[in-house]
């Protein structure tokens, strides 16, 4: 560090100095004026300066003579050159971009109002050319102020911070900070990371790269100590029918993390905001166990459930909330043809009938045509080895077409009607027998679709030991839908959607007779979710997790999901609604045409209503916090700052690079603005000499006045 001049030539006026020095030494020959009638008779003599041989006066002219040196050295423009001590600030004003990380983790102690006064004081320690933006950042980012010299504004916003309810994503934070230091016209740039840096937030692969001349200081917070923290991982809400009603047997699973002792705590299930039952569980290190609570009934709609620990160091995964409604038994009918051998849906409704929470209604018949009264109430159709004819196949279409769904099994004996080919997904053709005597396997299952989506897994459900001995032919159309296949190719499954519903063909049996399909275990859960598909049903969403959306503009997505039905939600087209965050503001959902998202960022419950009203049982939604946020393991602050940060400039580095270089002097210069205080003070000292002089002159005149006297 040394003392630098931006304008050295200035300091050629520092020779003014001279002037009050000849001041002081050279005075005027006093005149006494005498008044004559005539000056004729006088003879002129010339004025002569006489010298001094003494300087009587030194503090006056030691303040004349600063006042002006100072006001030459205050143009010469001078600084403090800290262009070689490696400074961060040395390449002039810097963008700055501070990242306070505001994830449900950081509610751990006091570790929040850590990183609010740590902003606080980067932005305190700014320059007079410097400007400095305020993002945080969660599962996103959120930038508070944006490229800002004005300290108050950014305390202020520094003051609006608080913990949010998601987990922590460093990625889009920072390319947010990339953005801003990209767009900046400063020749430095400065981001400073404020979090308690869990690994779980940063993957490596977010493609996030500083610019040149930017650099990145990390501020770890809290003392690195191992949080010993217990959470509600899971909650399993089984269902069963006793005596017409439903009952709700709750199993919690509570993992602890961390810890080296045995650990006390209290695991309480809590209905529609009562504790009903509570249970005590001792936690070991580093273990998990499962709590069960006896069954409770569930009689109303939008019943809210909450599962409790005890309060620990982090709060936010201390419970775990859930919506239940009673639910509906789905309508499905099992129509046979008159023609049909024996009992051809023996194994169907067998399978249908095996629940423990009532999920389907099964009605069987037997005939020669399907009647309109056999599908009212039903939302799912079975056409097994049925004869259909074409006022049946009409009225199928219609029922198709406004939202149900229907399979047809046309088996040994099944006809579809000429007249309405078209709603078939193909071409139907004569009974094929497969590969004699151990007959042919299913070769491709589409693990996209709905219906064997839940098999996808390891252990979920083996389809590849049932053996299909005969089948009918089927050539699908272009528009169809083939979810499944024989090992040779041919189709076994096929979809067509019709409307608003769907129909699917099985070119086989759904008994014992053509395949062995029904003898397999697999046979009860394929059976269940074909149902399920063909009814429109899914299973149920008790909870969402924070930073899902909704859009509560859907009401056949929210009836499919289980999540509610439309008259309940009032969700009807064209209606207002509001809703009721878990922190007690308030969303407004206006009636608009298209989709109304309604964004999941607090854990808690969220209650719709139309604005004005007060129902007995409101619309909630529960949303839980990501766990991924629970697991405390920290990540090394510098290698996450090695990873985003810029290489190091080489002699061949762009003008960026360069400009820092080029402008160093007078960016320092400018940032520091010594030159104003000098002038100040120059003119401080002016006043000073004026003051004291006329004090010296009025003192001097009056001794002067006396001695004449």
């Amino acid at each position: 560090m040394s003392l630098g001049f931006l304008i050295p030539l200035f300091l050629l006026g520092m020779a003014g100095v001279v002037v009050p020095i000849v001041v002081h030494l050279t005075r005027r020959q006093r005149r006494n004026v005498v008044h004559f009638p005539s000056l004729m008779f006088l003879q002129k003599i010339p004025y002569q300066e006489q010298r001094r041989r003494r300087i009587q006066h030194w503090f006056l002219l030691s303040l004349r003579a600063l006042a002006l040196a100072l006001v030459a050295i205050a143009f010469a423009r001078p600084f403090l050159d800290r262009s070689g001590s490696g400074g961060i600030g040395s390449g002039g004003p810097r963008e700055i971009v501070v990242l306070v990380d505001q994830s449900y983790s950081m509610a751990i102690a006091d570790q929040m109002e850590q990183a609010r006064d740590e902003a606080r004081r980067i932005f305190d320690g700014m320059g007079p050319l410097d400007r400095a933006s305020l993002v945080t950042f969660s599962r996103g980012a959120r930038v508070v102020a944006r490229s800002s010299s004005d300290r108050l504004r950014l305390r202020g916003a520094v003051d609006t911070v608080t913990v949010s309810s998601e987990a922590t994503r460093y990625g889009p934070a920072l390319k947010v900070a990339q953005t801003i230091l990209e767009e900046s016209t400063l020749p430095t740039g400065e981001v400073y990371l404020v979090s308690d840096f869990q690994r779980n937030g940063w993957s490596g692969d977010e493609g996030v790269r500083l610019p040149a001349g930017s650099s990145v200081v990390t501020v770890p917070l809290g003392d690195g100590a191992t949080v010993d923290n217990a959470l509600v991982s899971d909650v399993v809400l089984p269902r069963q029918i006793v005596g017409g009603r439903e009952r709700i047997t709750a199993t919690a699973r509570v993992v602890r993390r961390g810890g080296t002792e045995p650990r006390e705590t209290s695991v309480a299930l809590e209905i529609d905001g009562q504790e009903i039952q509570s249970r005590a569980v001792t936690l070991e290190p580093d273990a998990a166990t499962a709590v069960t609570f006896q069954p409770f009934t569930l009689s109303q709609p939008h019943t809210r459930g909450t599962v409790r620990l005890s309060p620990d160091a982090l709060s936010a995964d201390d419970s775990h909330h859930f919506v239940l409604s009673p639910g509906s038994s789905l309508g499905v009918l099992a129509f046979e043809g008159a023609r049909a051998a024996g009992e051809v849906s023996l194994y169907l409704r067998g399978a249908l009938e095996i629940t423990e929470d009532g999920r389907f209604d099964v009605r069987a018949r037997r005939g020669a045509a399907v009647r309109p009264v056999d599908l009212e109430g039903v939302q799912a159709v079975f056409l097994n080895d049925a004869q259909i004819d074409g006022a049946s196949a009409e009225r199928i279409r219609d029922f198709v077409s406004e939202g149900g769904g229907v399979l047809v099994a046309m088996g040994q004996d099944g006809t579809w009607p000429a007249s309405a080919a078209d709603m078939l997904p193909g071409t139907l053709g004569a009974a094929d027998d497969r590969i004699e005597g151990r007959g042919g396997r299913l070769g491709y299952l589409d693990y996209d679709h709905p219906v064997f989506e839940i098999f996808s897994g390891p252990r979920s459900g083996d389809f590849t030991g049932a053996r299909f001995f005969r089948a009918r032919r089927f050539e699908a159309s272009d528009s169809a839908a083939v979810l499944a296949r024989y090992d040779d190719g041919s189709p076994a499954l096929v979809e067509r959607r019709i409307g608003r519903g769907r129909l699917l063909v099985w070119t086989s049996s759904l008994d014992a007779f053509w395949n062995d399909l029904a003898l397999q275990p697999v046979y009860l859960p394929f059976v269940h979710r074909l149902t399920e598909y063909l009814g429109g049903r899914a299973e149920p969403v008790p909870w969402f997790v924070t930073g899902q959306v909704v859009d509560l503009a859907d009401p056949t997505a929210l009836e499919t999901a289980g999540l509610v039905s439309s008259e309940a939600a009032g969700l009807a087209e064209g209606l207002e609604q509001v809703a009721l965050r878990p922190s007690g503001e308030t969303t407004a959902l206006p009636a608009t045409e298209g989709p109304r998202y309604l964004p999941l960022d607090e854990h808690g419950f969220y209650t719709v209503r139309q604005p004005g009203s007060e129902p007995d049982r409101p619309f909630v939604i529960a949303v839980n916090v990501d766990l991924e946020e629970s697991n405390l393991t920290r990540i090394d602050a510098a290698e996450l700052a090695l990873q985003i940060e810029a290489p190091t400039a080489g002699p061949g580095a762009g003008p960026r690079l360069g400009e820092p270089a080029a402008l160093g002097r007078e960016d320092q210069e400018r940032r520091q603005g010594v030159w104003r205080w000098l002038l100040l003070l120059a003119l401080a000292l002016f006043a000073a000499e004026t003051a004291l002089s006329n004090w010296v002159s009025r003192r001097t005149d009056g001794a002067a006045r006396a001695a004449a006297v």
